[in-house]
């Protein structure tokens, strides 16, 4: 009597396997991306919250303002960028779905092979199941060798049996498990589905609500175009002012350069716009620019709502608005305004439409804060990051600092040194 050697596929088991351990790294690494995403949709979230808040403080100083459309159009730009987040979020969704779906066909597969082999050595169990033929079998050997050959054959027989049952077991397990999640996932994408519907129709509300303020403010288009003019004038004061006091911090520390120089007989860059540096500046420059994109924001909420550089204005078409050195940083009314580096206070001034503003050196590198309302510091005090400079202007339409970078009289675009 000969007893059939249970058969598994093997090309199917090792298929199986290796897809299970390369789905399992993939894994990991799509948590951590998955999880970084969240966070994002998160953040944008909460910009939104906090840019009703920032309407809503602007409502209570004056209906239908620029301001107002200024952050309603950055709500809009916020909503839309949530739109694009939740969309990438339900397309990786698709394909993961997709993924554990196939990969829970190879399970399925590979489940059925081993009850399939476990039906086969069952039933040749079964039609064997007379101990009489299974001792015959034995004492029909040749020889000793032979018997004990046979001996182990079928107690390793029973043990692979046993065995096969426990995996039969656990792969069960793990199938359900699979499905379990796959149901997970579906219904995520089905809630995120929905809150992307929400968040288009909330967005579509945003866009009407611009719109008729835009249109309510064109008609005023002789006011705005007033202001338009006071606000280029206010501009080029502080732009001007910024330039002559970077001219003198620049001045001040040639003076000291020379000195150190002279001593040393060491030699200063001959052109007198050059930031001349002293080892000390020198350290606290590099140190300063070794943080580009990762200086901490001057306020510790806020949000850019108009960014370096040139933009049209909202109403007036074909008209720009003043060229803009630095970034305008929403926070909440009363917020502290922080130092992002080391430095020295150099100056304190008060400009028309600026509030008070402070400017503070690092090295060649300048930060200058303006729209504050009390003011913290004094002339030629040494700053800390994190230091209090003062607190946000609480009189404006909506509370707003005006943040500035120097790199000596070259302006820079705040956007490229702050932490993201």
């Amino acid at each position: 009597m000969r007893i059939a050697r249970p058969h598994i596929p093997s090309l199917l088991l090792a298929v199986a396997t290796g897809f299970l351990l390369l789905a399992g790294n993939e894994a990991f690494c799509q948590n951590k991306t998955i999880e970084k995403k969240k966070q994002e949709a998160g953040k944008l979230q909460d910009d939104i919250k906090f840019l009703d808040k920032q309407i809503s403080e602007t409502k209570k100083q004056r209906q239908n303002t620029l301001t107002e459309l200024k952050l309603l159009n950055k709500k809009v730009e916020t909503r839309k960028r949530l739109i694009d987040r939740l969309e990438e979020d339900i397309n990786r969704q698709g394909q993961e779905i997709s993924d554990k779906t196939r990969k829970l066909e190879i399970m399925n597969a590979k489940l059925d092979s081993l009850r399939s082999s476990y039906k086969r050595m069952v039933m040749k169990a079964y039609r064997n199941r007379d101990t009489r033929k299974w001792f015959m079998y034995i004492i029909a050997s040749d020889n000793v060798e032979q018997g004990y050959r046979r001996w182990s054959y079928l107690k390793k027989y029973s043990s692979s049996l046993s065995k096969l049952a426990k995996d039969i077991k656990e792969e069960t397990r793990k199938v359900e498990a699979e499905r379990s999640e796959l149901s997970h996932m579906q219904a995520e994408k089905i809630k995120d589905q929905h809150e992307k519907t929400e968040e288009y129709n909330r967005l579509k509300q945003d866009q009407d609500k611009s719109k008729a303020y835009a249109n309510t403010l064109a008609k005023q288009q002789k006011k705005y175009t007033q202001e338009l003019q006071k606000k280029k004038q206010q501009a080029d004061r502080l732009n001007k002012e910024i330039e002559k006091l970077i001219s003198q911090a620049i001045a001040s520390e040639r003076k000291k350069a020379e000195a150190a120089a002279k001593k040393s007989g060491g030699k200063t860059p001959s052109t007198s716009k050059t930031y001349a540096e002293t080892p000390e500046s020198a350290k606290l420059s590099g140190s300063f620019e070794s943080n580009r994109g990762n200086l901490p924001w001057p306020v510790k909420r806020g949000m850019i709502v108009e960014g370096f550089g040139e933009h049209p204005h909202p109403t007036i078409k074909g008209v720009k608005l003043p060229f803009n050195n630095g970034v305008n940083i929403a926070a909440p009314k009363g917020s502290q305004v922080l130092c992002v580096f080391e430095g020295v206070v150099k100056q304190i001034i008060v400009i028309p439409g600026y509030s008070n503003c402070v400017l503070v050196e690092h090295g060649k590198f300048f930060t200058f804060y303006c729209k504050l309302g009390k003011v913290s510091v004094r002339n030629g005090q040494k700053l800390s990051q994190g230091s209090v400079i003062g607190t946000v202007d609480s009189n404006q339409e909506s509370p707003e600092i005006h943040f500035e970078l120097w790199m000596g009289t070259q302006k820079q675009n705040p956007e490229n040194w702050l932490k993201k």
